[in-house]
């Protein structure tokens, strides 16, 4: 079992459990942004998502996303500004959307 931010963990969890033994990672991590993972962007899309941030601090009663995603963490700009100039190389890309649970909480 492997939660969102364990993706780091994952060699050594398919190590353990090809000893047959179970292997379960669901910690989230306080700081992950996934900042250092190139999207795949297929087809001949005008448009581009960039995600921005992770999680939320809101709390809202109905939600659970503070639980699953964790608290917010924002990429650092540089990590998005080097995304957004790979996404736009070729002169195909026209809009860029960022994204993220609470965008208007970015910070640096």
């Amino acid at each position: 079992v492997a939660g969102p931010d364990a993706y780091r963990d994952l060699p050594n969890l398919l190590s353990v459990a090809r000893g047959e033994q179970a292997a379960m990672n669901v910690q989230l991590s306080v700081d992950e942004t996934y900042a250092d993972i190139a999207p795949v962007r297929m087809g001949e899309s005008w448009m581009a998502y960039i995600s921005i941030m992770r999680g939320c601090n809101n709390m809202c009663s109905y939600c659970i996303v503070p639980f699953t995603r964790g608290r917010e963490r924002s990429r650092d700009l540089d990590s998005i500004v080097r995304e957004v100039e790979e996404a736009s190389r070729g002169g195909k890309i026209k809009e860029i959307t960022l994204l993220g649970q609470n965008v208007n909480s970015y910070h640096e």
